[in-house]
């Protein structure tokens, strides 16, 4: 995906929590207060202009405004698109992207890089083993991974 379907899937995942948002007939200020979250993050995220790194403010949101099953499934699942599409524009552009592409919400750390990521330096020579030797360290696992594997796995049973 490229910078400007990382914007598409950010509108869409925001015209549905737009939608969502009028038809519960609250106000941004009372379902910040319910949520715990500021209204101006909440109309932030029903622009367009940022993807919470996390899912959880839009679970709870999604379930705050009484959104059906399906409802649920389809923000759940705009919502990985558009942090993928996020993700990867970080990635692609290191981290210089556009400035009309939405950013993470602010205070959560998922654009810090992690120790494994972060880049050598020329003076450091590369003392690393290769992957056949039985004495190379293993990969560290991802736990963002495995929190959108067991999360898409606990929906899908509840469609079917």
């Amino acid at each position: 995906m490229g910078t400007a379907d990382s914007t598409g899937e950010a509108e869409r995942l925001a015209a549905l929590l737009s939608t969502l948002k009028e038809r519960s007939g609250l106000s941004y200020g009372a379902l910040g207060k319910r949520l715990h979250l500021s209204a101006s993050t909440l109309h932030r995220y029903c622009n367009g202009d940022a993807v919470p790194a996390d899912f959880a403010p839009l679970n709870r949101f999604a379930r705050l405004c009484r959104a059906t099953p399906e409802e649920l499934v389809e923000v759940h699942r705009r919502w990985i698109l558009a942090d993928a599409a996020r993700e990867q524009r970080g990635k692609g552009a290191g981290g210089a992207a556009g400035g009309a592409a939405p950013a993470a919400d602010p205070g959560t750390g998922a654009d810090l890089p992690e120790a494994d990521d972060a880049p050598k330096s020329p003076e450091t020579p590369d003392t690393s083993e290769t992957p056949d030797s039985p004495s190379a360290p293993r990969p560290r696992p991802r736990p963002r991974r495995r929190l959108i594997l067991a999360a898409t796995a606990g929906v899908i049973p509840i469609t079917l």
